[in-house]
């Protein structure tokens, strides 16, 4: 995994990781380490630093002006970004104990559910 994971993605791995985990909560760390890598690539797309992801196509209406296109980046980078801190979230619980065996804590019950 060493060869996979970006230096961002490499650190929050490092930082995260314990030997004890169960292999559930180490998928889980991986999986957000992977994301983060993806989060900096999306970062470096927007920002200009990355040629990835980018186009020139002929501007509507006139053929000899062309514009950049950029994939898609900014929404894909927010909705990445939704889904880390979710999985953050739950990586924490899931250390602290908060959470159940499905990873739901109480605080997330309705208790008012069935009325």
């Amino acid at each position: 995994m060493d060869d996979e994971l970006g230096p961002g993605g490499r650190q929050l791995f490092d930082e995260l990781a314990v030997a004890a985990d169960p292999y559930e909560l180490t998928a889980l760390i991986v999986e957000a380490a992977r994301i983060k890598d993806r989060l900096d690539q999306l970062n470096r797309v927007m920002t200009g630093d990355e040629e990835l992801w980018m186009r020139l196509v002929p501007s509507r209406g006139d053929s000899k002006v062309l514009e950049i296109r950029v994939d898609s980046a900014a929404q894909e980078a927010r909705q990445l970004a939704t889904v880390f801190r979710q999985m953050l979230a739950d990586i924490e619980r899931r250390r602290t104990g908060d959470g159940d065996s499905d990873g739901n804590s109480e605080k997330d019950h309705d208790d008012l559910e069935g009325l």
